[in-house]
Parts: C-alpha cells; sequence; structure tokens
C-alpha cells in the first residue's frame, strides 16, 4: 500500500512539474513563452526572472517525483524480497 501511495504522489508530481514547464508565463501582459520554449524577440531581462523561478520550480516538482517514484520502487522490491524469503 505503501509504494502504491508513493508512486502515485510521485506521478502527480511529474505531471505537475510538466504542466508547470509547458504553462506559458506572462509579465506585464507581455506573453514569455515557457520554460522549455521561450518566445522569440522578448526581452530577456523582463522575462529572466520569472522563466527562472519557474524553471527550478519545475525542477523541484520533477526531482521530487522521481525521488518518490524510486522510493515506491525500494519498498516494493524490499517487501517483496521479505516475503520470498522464509524467517528462521
Amino acid at each position: 500500500m505503501l509504494s502504491k501511495v508513493l508512486g502515485a504522489v510521485g506521478l502527480l508530481l511529474l505531471v505537475v512539474g510538466a504542466v508547470f514547464a509547458v504553462r506559458p508565463v506572462h509579465v506585464g501582459g507581455d506573453g514569455c513563452g515557457s520554460v522549455f520554449q521561450p518566445d522569440k524577440g522578448i526581452t530577456p531581462m523582463q522575462c529572466d526572472a520569472r522563466l527562472s523561478s519557474r524553471g527550478n520550480l519545475v525542477t523541484g516538482f520533477g526531482a521530487g517525483g522521481a525521488a518518490l517514484i524510486v522510493a515506491a520502487v525500494a519498498v516494493a522490491a524490499i517487501r517483496d524480497r521479505r516475503t520470498r524469503v522464509p524467517s528462521s
């Protein structure tokens, strides 16, 4: 049960990170593009801070989600190994 919860929350964090990565950023009514593809023709100083903070947010969600998925796999592997090895 714990591995399923960890995996589900990890997957949710990865999806949220992906949504924030492709969602466009706006500063003062001007479109800056997204983390993956900034708009062409924008003044970099207008959007740098917003795109940088959005990039940090995406990285945090992605790293957290990946860590939780790895933890879920580890918990499942440990639990599986305990059920296969007979107790003495």
